[in-house]
């Protein structure tokens, strides 16, 4: 059992209904694919560190150390020659700058790409925790639709027995029980893939099973128009904020790279000693740019620039694609909703609860029976089919919008 589900248990004084935020929040602290992403920022955090050093190179220290012979008639003894040097590499031409710039954005882009994936992650649940949370409403429904059966064959077994029914009447009865029971076996099923997908995003072991709260409601506000969407959305999805940081990143690799390709001077001071003189020097010295002028990394930045471009203008038309379509389906979902209003469900569970008594009563007959049954069922059903779509409409329309996990 994963440690923020046990915490979770045990910090409460009974065990309770699992939310739909409190199921965002265990996914979003175990996913594995966050855990990569984490990653990913903290290497491009180290990576700006390490642009930000006040130089790229180590001072570079160079000796020597020899015997000066002498020439002939001249005394035999040989004398000892030293010397010592030191030089630093100064990038002078605002190399420092834009490879600080160049880190700061990839650094940028790792962070709206976690961001990004957070977002994904939590509309993955939402939409996971509502189907979850269907298939058990639907296999409570499947239960009760199964009793109905028991109850109606009762009632034709009663009347067959009072030759107020045929046989006919008790067959389709019993057919009905099996129609009940394998809809019961469906439900089931779509349970079980429901909740191993919810596991699966948990990180909850195969043997857990959470109990959910159903206290999840749709928001009954009325979204704003589609052009105001797409401008939030372009404001604060990840996924542009990406690809607007990858192209600051390669315009500043592109700087950085002209830059590098510009004279970089070495400056330095040397001491030797010859004989008895002591002699100190300053040094400068000046890589010539003939040969390698870093025309590789200035062509690697430019068409990288260039691909940023795209992708940013890419991202942005499929930004507002998703937002459009996730207002569709939003607005579709409320309308099918709407359908199903309290009168309509409770009229309808008036008529599971009358139509049994109905039917042993004479007052309707056996088709009649299985038409109201089957209607009420098929409608309450459809309502949880309906109420599940909205959850899970809403969830993507607010993954669209880049909206806080």
């Amino acid at each position: 059992m994963s440690l923020t589900f046990c915490l979770f248990l045990q910090s409460a004084p009974a065990p309770h209904p699992l939310t739909v935020e409190e199921s965002v929040a265990i996914a979003l602290e175990h996913s594995p694919r966050l855990i990569s992403a984490r990653a990913e920022a903290a290497s491009a955090q180290a990576r700006l560190e390490g642009a930000s050093l006040l130089a790229q190179e180590n001072p570079q220290l160079q000796g020597a150390v020899g015997p000066r012979w002498r020439q002939a008639g001249e005394s035999p003894a040989p004398s000892l020659d030293v010397s010592l040097g030191v030089s630093q590499r100064l990038e002078l031409l605002g190399q420092r700058g834009a490879r600080r710039d160049a880190a700061a954005a990839q650094l940028a882009a790792s962070e709206a790409r976690l961001q990004a994936l957070r977002v994904t992650v939590a509309a993955e649940v939402r939409g996971a925790f509502a189907r979850l949370l269907a298939a058990e409403q639907e296999l409570r429904l499947d239960d009760e639709g199964r009793l109905l059966a028991e109850q109606a064959l009762r009632a034709a077994e009663e009347r067959l027995t009072a030759g107020a029914a045929s046989r006919i009447e008790v067959n389709t009865a019993r057919v009905e029980m099996g129609r009940a029971a394998h809809e019961r076996v469906l439900s089931a099923r779509r349970r079980s893939l429901a909740l191993a997908e919810l596991r699966l995003l948990l990180g909850l072991e195969p043997t857990e099973t959470p109990r959910l709260s159903e206290d999840w409601k749709p928001d009954d506000a009325e979204p704003p128009p589609l052009e105001a969407l797409m401008e939030r959305a372009l404001a604060q999805r990840a996924e542009v904020k990406t690809a607007r940081a990858e192209l600051d990143a390669a315009r500043a690799e592109v700087t950085l790279a002209s830059r590098e390709a510009l004279p970089v001077p070495r400056l330095g001071a040397s001491y030797s000693r010859e004989e008895d003189a002591h002699i100190v020097q300053g040094t400068l010295g000046i890589e010539l740019p003939l040969f390698n002028r870093n025309q590789a990394a200035l062509g690697l930045g430019a068409a990288r620039q260039h691909q940023a471009q795209a992708t940013l203008e890419a991202t942005e038309r499929m930004v507002r694609s998703e937002v459009a379509l996730a207002l569709e389906r939003y607005q579709n979902a409320r309308a099918a909703m709407a359908v199903y209003g309290a009168d309509v469900l409770e009229a309808l569970q008036q008529n599971l609860a009358l139509v049994n008594e109905a039917y042993r009563a004479g007052k309707v007959d056996f088709f009649q029976l299985l038409v109201i049954r089957r209607d009420a069922l098929d409608a309450r059903r459809g309502s949880i089919d309906a109420l599940a779509e909205l959850l899970i409409a809403e969830a993507q329309l607010q993954s669209a919008l880049g909206g806080q996990p």
